[in-house]
């Protein structure tokens, strides 16, 4: 633990009043789009497959296309896919988080010298 001053911030995006997306959402659908199944992503990512499809179901019914698609059963007993769309989305998030990151190195470049 370290005793120096720091900004802190967490990224999000919303829709109006509405949270779309966060990092815990972001996380969970690369999990899902490497696992392909909730289920799996949830595992995966350590929390209970409820959690994961609230917050998938959450996304979906915000956003004006679909996010994660359900597949049928068969051979691979179904599962699930990331949209083309939820994938842009992706994209579009990792990039906002990159500049976010900056951003706030950029903040705490001088805090040591501002605040003793």
């Amino acid at each position: 633990m370290t005793n120096e001053f720091s900004i802190n911030g967490a990224i999000a995006i919303y829709k109006g009043e509405e949270i779309f997306m966060t990092l815990s959402h972001f996380s969970l659908l690369k999990l899902i789009e490497k696992e392909g199944s909730i289920n799996a992503a949830a595992k995966a990512k350590g929390i209970p497959y409820q959690q994961a499809w609230n917050l998938i179901d959450q996304m979906n019914k915000i956003s004006p296309i679909p996010i994660v698609v359900r597949q049928k059963g068969g051979n691979g007993g179904g599962g699930c896919i990331v949209s083309k769309y939820g994938k842009n989305v992706i994209k579009l998030f990792e990039h906002k988080l990159k500049l976010f990151k900056k951003a706030m190195d950029e903040m705490n470049e001088d805090m040591q010298t501002c605040l003793l």
